[in-house]
């Protein structure tokens, strides 16, 4: 019995929706950091500390750019770890479904990660003009809570693909 509830993509358009998500949102890191870099004044906020209040401020440099490249890192480090650790099977006759679902798990999580960076690049680059007071820790928190609520989502629904 067929149901009469289509999804509205296939699986592979969404999964490759997702996958152009990450890499836009990894362009768009790198457009926005390079973009802001030459309108930075000359004392710039470095780094934003999680833990305490006050950000260590330093000459205008070109170590702007290590929350781009330290996000560009992990992106690639994510993608690599996920080939090899999450797209390996155990059940061989639900193979494609299983391989569909940890892939746009891969690539969602990934979107919220590029996130992450991107809201501590543009805290930065507030605080550097004096606009900004730092994290905004809502949507700091916010990010890293649909990060953690993907694990129980996912995991029940990959136990459903099982079931069959």
């Amino acid at each position: 019995m067929k149901s009469a509830l289509k999804p509205s993509l296939p699986k592979k358009k969404v999964l490759l929706w997702l996958f152009l998500a990450d890499w836009l949102l990894l362009g768009v890191s790198w457009v926005m950091s390079v973009y802001a870099y030459s309108r930075l004044p000359q004392e710039t906020a470095l780094w934003l500390s999680l833990w305490r209040g006050e950000a260590v401020w330093t000459e205008k440099s070109l170590v702007f750019f290590l929350y781009p490249l330290a996000q560009t890192f992990f992106f690639f480090l994510f993608l690599f770890a996920a080939r090899f650790i999450f797209f390996r099977e155990s059940r061989p006759d639900k193979k494609a479904h299983l391989l569909d679902l940890k892939k746009e798990v891969i690539y969602l999580a990934l979107i919220f990660i590029n996130l992450i960076f991107i809201h501590f690049q543009t805290s930065l680059i507030l605080l550097s003009h004096r606009i900004g007071k730092g994290i905004n820790w809502f949507y700091f928190c916010m990010l890293i809570g649909v990060i953690l609520m993907l694990i129980p989502y996912y995991y029940t629904r990959g136990k459903m693909l099982l079931k069959g």
